[in-house]
């Protein structure tokens, strides 16, 4: 820069970096940029407007009426001089003007520029990125008012510089996230083979096991040994949650993934879900009420696990001091439906509502599980574009709701 023949500006470093993150020499120029130069030949009454960015070796004309657009050495540029100044530059007759006088453009080398007039591009972070300029082969003057309204045109010149980069940026960010949703996709989809493929390769020596295991509870030897007996029943255990934790990890692998969204009879899902667990309900002696439910619109299969690991937690973690009561209903609202499963279990301390969402969260070791259901269930909701949240319930307990939008679309 010490040897360059053309003024720099102070901050110039930083302006070539502003210059840069505009992108306006990378891309064509907006086109809301040609109505502004003949605006400001119109207004100034001259036949030649421009707009002028200078990067650090040119000038750039990028939208002119009366000149072709095109660009040039910036130590041949008069805006290339104006860039430096602290305000517009009026110069009724640049041959007199000791910044112009010598200039290429005016000494009849390029051409016999005399009336020349500019205002800086300053941008809102401070450097100036190039002129709005009008200019005329004739000497002549301009009115306080066109003054005015040649530096109005040149801040809106860069208003239109602003918006299109934002524009720019907000495009980039829609293309990024659009390649990310479908990367996200293939993932998905790599994840689902990859974990059905590897509960398959892991299911079938479990059932084997599980099998074997059966067969040698059922030997009198066995049977009849007290210690060999624990063991047996020991692997059948171990082997009966390791099939659990598989069929969690293949239910939240396929969470969240391509829904196939379709109208859903809530009450009969519900009912069927009941029927799935009609074991353990049994077990418990609970007493599961069905409200009258909608239909709604959503994936079947992923809201059936939603709610089969919501009624399952009610279950597991029912208050031992008290008969187990779950009420299933669905609420409507302004925006959609809150499907609620209400129990009068042991309950979830507000600290400890969002923790256990995630990940191989338990709460409780006396209890059996992976500590993937909720995170499942969290999974399914955002896939809907819906929310799942944890209330206390009145009198104890635990209120799991599942906020599903009216119409919902796949998120």
């Amino acid at each position: 820069m010490a040897t360059a023949s053309f003024p720099v500006t102070a901050d110039e470093p930083e302006r070539l970096r502003v210059l840069e993150r505009y992108g306006i020499l990378t891309a064509p120029a907006p086109p809301d940029l040609a109505s502004i130069v003949e605006l400001a030949a119109h207004t100034c009454q001259v036949p030649h407007a421009l707009i002028n960015i200078i990067s650090a070796e040119h000038a750039n004309l990028i939208a002119a009426i009366g000149f072709e657009p095109t660009q040039c050495a910036r130590s041949d540029s008069m805006c290339a001089v104006t860039i430096v100044e602290p305000a517009p530059v009026f110069v009724p007759d640049a041959t007199l003007d000791p910044r112009f006088a010598d200039n290429p453009y005016v000494s009849g080398v390029l051409g016999d520029i005399r009336f020349y007039a500019a205002s800086q591009l300053r941008t809102p972070e401070g450097p100036v990125l190039g002129t709005l300029c009008v200019f005329d082969t004739q000497v002549r003057q301009l009115t306080a008012s066109q003054r005015g309204a040649l530096d109005k045109l040149a801040r809106m010149v860069v208003d239109v510089l602003d918006l299109h980069r934002h524009q720019t940026l907000l495009q980039q960010a829609l293309q990024a996230a659009d390649a990310a949703r479908s990367e996200l996709e293939r993932s998905n989809c790599a994840l689902q083979q990859f974990a059905g493929q590897v509960s398959h390769d892991l299911k079938n020596p479990l059932t084997g096991i599980l099998g074997h295991a059966d067969n040698l509870i059922d030997i009198p030897a066995i049977a009849n040994h007290p210690d060999a007996s624990f063991c047996a029943q020991r692997v059948i255990n171990s082997a009966n949650r390791m099939r659990t934790m598989i069929e969690d990890v293949l239910a939240l692998a396929s969470a969240g993934g391509q829904l196939q969204v379709e109208p859903v009879d809530l009450n009969a899902l519900a009912h069927s879900v009941i029927e799935d667990l009609a074991r353990p309900i049994s077990t418990c002696d609970a007493r599961v009420t069905v409200e009258n439910l909608p239909i709604v619109v959503a994936d079947p299969t992923q809201l059936r696990v939603l709610l089969q690991n919501l009624v399952s937690n009610a279950l597991k973690f029912r208050n031992p001091a008290q008969p187990c009561r779950i009420v299933i209903t669905a609420p409507a609202h302004r925006h959609g439906w809150d499907i609620a499963v209400i129990d009068n279990g042991r309950g979830i301390r507000p600290q400890d509502r969002q923790r256990v969402m995630d990940m191989f969260t338990r709460l409780h070791q006396d209890v059996e599980g992976s500590g993937i259901g909720l995170a499942t269930c969290q999974r399914i909701a955002t896939a809907h574009g819906g929310t799942l949240r944890l209330e206390e319930t009145p009198g104890g307990g635990t209120t799991a709701v599942l906020n599903l939008p009216t119409g919902t679309t796949p998120n």
